[in-house]
Parts: C-alpha cells; structure tokens; sequence
C-alpha cells in the first residue's frame, strides 16, 4: 500500500500527515473512504467539523481532543473512539501540545461491516470503540502505541479493518447498494425509485436502510448533497470565486 506523506510548517502548526486512500477497484474501496495520521502541533485549538456522510474510528495516542458545545468544553473522548455518522456540524478542540491522532474515515456500511453494530445506535454521537468491540478496540490501540511513525500506524490500521471487513457476513448486498447509489448520484438518487428497486417494503427497507448507514435515506441523501455543496464551496474559495457561503449550506441539511 502506498502511504502519502507530507509535511506542514504554517501560521497553522507544524505536523507531519500521513495519508492511504484506496485505489479504484481495491476491495476495501467501498468501505474505507481513507485511512489518515496527524502527529503535530496545532497553533488553533479549536477546529469546526462538518457532516461528511463518514463514520470515523479515532485512535488518540496523547492527550485526547474534547468537544465544544456552545461555547463550553465538554469532557476528553475516549482514546479510542468512533464518531458516528453527523447531520449537525461540532467543534473539536486539540490539546496545546504535540498530538498523534490516527483516524479510519469509513463509508456507512463498511463502518456497519467493522462495527458489526447498528449505526443508528451511535449516530450523532462519538462513543467509546472498546464499548462496541472491546478486546478488538483496544488491540488497535495498542498496535498504534507501539508503532515507530504514523506511515506504520496507517499500515495497521488498514490490516486491521480489512480483517474485519473480511470476516462480515451481516451486510445486506442489496441495502449496500442503495446506499452506494445515493452517495455515487451525490445525494440526488430518487430514494422511492430505490426502495422499489430493493423489493423491501418501504417499512423494512428504512428500517435496514438506518441500521447500515445510521439514518434514514432522505436524511442520507441531504448529508450526501451538504458534502457536495461543500466540497465545491471550498473549491470557490481556493479559486478566490464568491460563493454562497458556508452558513447557507446547511440548508441541504435536515
């Protein structure tokens, strides 16, 4: 696996990042977006997050980051965690000091895969790993600890959730597909168009639908298209083009 590695010296911080995304026709490409490492310092403590339609496995190897919640600083995460999947932006505010941050950015159901849990049990929430899959939680911690560098660190993380993607047998082919599809049309699937397709019920296939990805289709397909939105947002910018602005693309979302 090739691992990009890049150095930042900025007004920012200064940290190194590593950074594996599977290639196009690899097995894991539809369940791992991209498997990241930070080891650094931040001169910004304090950084906005927005929904992605990702779940993420955090593995925090010094002081761990806290939430924000209006202005007030919420307890640390756990050192391992998972974020489930958002439709709300947060706040995230890194120690004053060199951290080393691993993250597995996972689409819905490879995270439904890994977990081998429902996502609507931990949607809008970041939850401690080990209370999903104990001993398998804290194995990952502990091979992250021991690694020389973060390009190492990425390389472990990646073997390790490829051993329990591999080992998945609860994902419904047919509900992984929908959820491809609404993330491939960039939110713009017409959802009743899929449910007919499926064969499931409406019921049963919302139902299905939220346990593989966290929520329901339309709130999935609004998340899909608020990544989107953004993502060109942020091309504008870097263009110096006017855009919308950030605070009107939440109307994309629920």
């Amino acid at each position: 696996m090739a691992v990009v590695l890049r150095r930042v010296d900025s007004e920012l911080g200064c940290w190194t990042h590593a950074e594996w995304t599977p290639d196009e026709g690899d097995p894991l490409a539809g369940a791992i977006d991209r498997i990241w490492d930070f080891d650094g310092t931040l001169n910004s403590a304090r950084e906005r997050t927005f929904p992605n339609g990702m779940v993420e496995l955090i593995v925090q190897l010094d002081e761990p980051h806290r939430a924000v919640h209006e202005a007030v600083t919420g307890a640390h995460f756990p050192a391992v965690c998972v974020g489930g999947l958002m439709t709300t932006a947060g706040v995230v505010e890194a120690p004053p000091r060199r951290c080393r941050v691993l993250g597995v950015r996972l689409h819905p159901v490879g995270a439904f895969a890994v977990l081998a849990e429902p996502l609507h049990a931990i949607a809008e929430a970041t939850v401690d790993l080990r209370d999903v899959l104990g001993r398998a939680a804290s194995e990952l911690g502990e091979r992250c600890f021991d690694a020389p560098n973060g390009a190492a660190r990425v390389g472990i993380a990646a073997r390790w959730a490829a051993e329990r993607i591999a080992r998945a047998n609860h994902v419904d082919p047919v509900i992984a597909l929908a959820v491809r599809r609404i993330a491939q049309a960039g939110g713009q699937a017409p959802i009743g168009e899929i449910q007919a397709e499926s064969g499931l019920p409406r019921a049963r296939f919302v139902a299905s639908f939220r346990e593989h990805a966290g929520v329901s289709p339309k709130r999935f397909a609004r998340v899909v298209r608020f990544r989107r939105a953004l993502a060109m947002h942020q091309r504008l910018e870097l263009r110096h083009v006017p855009s919308i602005g950030v605070k009107n693309l939440f109307a994309y979302l629920p």
